[in-house]
């Protein structure tokens, strides 16, 4: 997956303005990190412009980033986008869980 294709994927399943702005500065931030720990500045911006992109159709907690994992599966999407995007999102989880204790 190339941004290009990560943008298309976004703007398919996010219409929201917001939302759309909230993945363009997670891809700038996650970018800016990468390239300061020498890790790939390219494929750490495609898992922060597409975080969230199912998250208008499938909002739980139960199914997001979840169910965006299998249509990233679908489209090809490799695993290692994939499994940063799951962990992600099972570390916001676990981060939640702690607070409503």
């Amino acid at each position: 997956m190339n941004r290009e294709d990560a943008w298309c994927l976004l703007t398919e399943f996010t219409q929201s303005e917001s939302l759309r702005k909230h993945a363009l500065a997670v891809e700038a931030c996650v970018r800016a990190y990468a390239r300061k720990f020498g890790e790939d500045e390219e494929t750490w911006a495609i898992v922060g412009l597409i975080h969230d992109f199912d998250y208008e159709k499938y909002p739980s907690a139960e199914d997001h980033p979840f169910r965006g994992s299998e249509i990233l599966a679908e489209r090809g999407v490799s695993e290692e986008i994939r499994r940063a995007i799951d962990e992600e999102a099972e570390r916001v989880l676990a981060l939640r869980r702690r607070r409503a204790r």
